[in-house]
């Protein structure tokens, strides 16, 4: 459709800081308050009114864990107000997922107070648009907001905006990839006792929807089978009684980072969360008094931009070697481990990577997008990133064997 050419203008430095973590999810909280406790000044910056990124906005709700490391404090202080629960009934193919519900709202309050109470400044409606790039450092980032155009000036950067959007702009080498996308949704009202004992378990309530299907009694168009870890069309039981969280199916082949095909996601995905609640009340015993109490936020990306790190580590890598340059071991009672090297991007020496758009393959990325890892890789680039500032040094330069002794000093037991 052709390009314009925009005026030259001058844009405010609205701030500066050492550490500006891009990205209020568990990945970024994660970075932020790791670092801040090491005596860094950090500023966390966060497009939406609140923190915890697809957990609060996109209602994934069920995790695996939060047993090592930074998720033990997170899982304290919902295990304390009572919102931090084992799933109950989940059925045999999730199952060894030990999920967890977790309530939402509470996420958002104990993150802000996480935030404050480490030191770190956080700006919320801001999106990142640009990096200021010099030579091989990102010297800030461009930011809009409803204040307008404003530069953040910083020493150094942790990408945890879920699609690698720093590294994005700084031209950093990537791939993309398209995975189902996914409307969440909760019920309220469920008689869950009558609706388990009609299916069995949640994980039955697929084969449901299918036979309804098969008899032409709903119309329903999305991916019901597990995908890239996602169950398709399944259910958990949640915190309070009568409360599901309902997995809407999956909708496949579609870029997250396209606003084109993200509308066509928020409209397709939550028309058919529609379909499925009104089918379930009427159709499923034990739903015939419930509802819809919230659909998410935004859809439900589960990939989009993945960097090209200085490794890029096989399923068999993560599950099964034990790296000298381990700084990330999501769960306290398993073997996954996540090496250095898969956080750091090439080309640029002061930005590191958190959360789901690290360096792997396509064959772990289904695991490696999980709550627990998200904050497990935000609290690597935090630590390692405080270390590179306090150090005056490059990440890949940092001595790794006092990098992992920082890391265990705050409860990352990294089994080495």
């Amino acid at each position: 459709m052709g390009t314009i050419m925009e005026p030259a203008r001058r844009t405010p430095v609205v701030a500066e800081t050492d550490l500006l973590v891009c990205g209020g999810g568990f990945a970024g909280v994660a970075a932020a308050v790791c670092a801040a406790r090491m005596g860094v000044r950090v500023m966390l910056l966060e497009k939406y009114g609140f923190l915890g990124g697809l957990v609060t906005g996109g209602l994934v709700i069920t995790t695996p864990p939060l047993n090592n490391g930074i998720n033990l404090e997170i899982a304290r202080r919902l295990k304390d107000r009572g919102v931090y629960i084992p799933c109950r009934d989940s059925g045999e193919e999730v199952e060894w997922l030990q999920m967890h519900a977790i309530d939402p709202e509470f996420v958002k309050y104990e993150f802000i107070h996480m935030l404050q109470r480490s030191g770190v400044e956080f700006r919320f409606h801001t999106y990142v648009v640009d990096v200021i790039l010099e030579g091989e450092r990102i010297k800030g980032v461009i930011t809009e907001s409803k204040a307008g155009r404003q530069a953040i000036l910083s020493r150094f950067i942790v990408d945890a905006t879920g699609d690698a959007d720093i590294a994005f702009f700084a031209g950093i080498p990537h791939r993309l990839v398209k995975k189902p996308m996914t409307m969440m949704f909760n019920m309220a009202g469920v008689d869950t006792k009558r609706v388990l004992a009609h299916l069995g378990n949640w994980g039955k309530l697929r084969r449901v929807v299918q036979e309804a299907l098969d008899r032409g009694e709903i119309s329903f168009d999305l991916g019901m089978n597990m995908d890239f870890g996602a169950p398709g069309v399944h259910a958990e039981n949640l915190v309070y009684d009568g409360e599901i969280n309902v997995w809407s199916g999956n909708l496949k082949g579609l870029d997250g980072t396209n606003p084109i095909d993200l509308t066509r996601a928020e409209v397709t995905t939550r028309e058919h969360a529609m379909r499925l609640a009104s089918f379930l009340a009427a159709r499923v015993p034990g739903f015939e008094k419930a509802r819809i109490e919230c659909t998410s936020t935004q859809v439900g990306v589960r990939a989009t931009r993945q960097i090209e790190g200085l490794l890029t580590p096989s399923a068999k890598d993560v599950q099964n070697k034990n790296h000298k340059d381990t700084v990330a071991k999501p769960y306290a009672d398993q073997e996954m481990r996540i090496p250095f090297g898969a956080l750091i991007p090439q080309r640029v020496n002061n930005l590191l990577v958190a959360g789901r758009c690290l360096s792997a393959e396509d064959e772990i990325l289904g695991q490696l997008r999980l709550v627990p890892v998200c904050s497990a890789t935000g609290q690597a680039t935090g630590v390692a990133a405080a270390l590179a500032l306090q150090q005056h040094t490059a990440p890949m330069d940092l001595d790794l064997a006092n990098l992992q002794k920082a890391l265990e000093s705050q409860t990352m037991d990294l089994g080495l």
